[in-house]
């Protein structure tokens, strides 16, 4: 069915100024039959501009749907997720409180408050990895400066990795609540004396 523009404002779909931008912007179409100009109505497949009306509508929500999800999964990788309160806020509204707290973000860094995950992680890795090299060696080092034993050289060493297995089970555990210091490295001491005993 041809109608011109009042006929399809009368659809519902929108304003007539509205409708006019819309097909003033829009490229050559099928259903666009003749553009119309001063004195010179649009002719236009109406059934057709409404599918494409809804077509457009339909593209455009789900642009902004996939900008909200954007906006909230790029809050939940900074580990800012929205209060309930504020799932009625516009796209506008959280993008300004994401960009509020990325530049709070920053400033706490540049103040030295907040320092990057991945640094900690490297330097309290390197700072185990030294103190494992150098408790691996330490009955050797005590042997070289102190007359020892077989079996105190043995008790040394078992005590020694009596310690670090305690001390790798408390970093596995450590922030769970789980460790509660009842490992007691001593008592591998004991059980080595107790496995040297004629």
């Amino acid at each position: 069915m041809l109608g011109n523009l009042a006929d399809l404002a009368a659809t519902g779909l929108a304003s007539e100024p509205t409708l006019r931008k819309w097909l003033r912007d829009l490229p050559d179409c099928d259903w666009l039959k003749k553009r119309g100009s001063n004195g010179d109505a649009y002719e236009i497949d109406i059934p057709e501009a409404i599918d494409a009306w809804k077509s457009k509508e339909a593209e455009k929500a789900e642009a902004e749907r996939k900008k909200s999800e954007d906006l909230r999964q790029m809050g939940l990788d900074l580990g800012l997720a929205a209060p309930a309160h504020e799932a009625g806020l516009s796209i506008a509204d959280r993008k300004q409180l994401i960009d509020e707290e990325i530049s709070a973000m920053k400033l706490a860094q540049l103040r030295k408050e907040l320092v990057a995950v991945a640094s900690v992680e490297a330097s309290v890795g390197d700072i185990l990895v030294r103190d494992a090299q150098r408790r691996s060696t330490f009955g050797a080092r005590l042997a070289k400066k102190i007359d020892l034993s077989r079996e105190q050289l043995a008790a040394i060493e078992t005590l020694i990795t009596a310690d670090q297995t305690w001390f790798a089970n408390l970093m596995e555990q450590w922030g769970k609540g789980i460790v509660d210091g009842s490992d007691d490295p001593g008592s591998a001491l004991e059980a080595a004396a107790a496995d040297n005993r004629p």
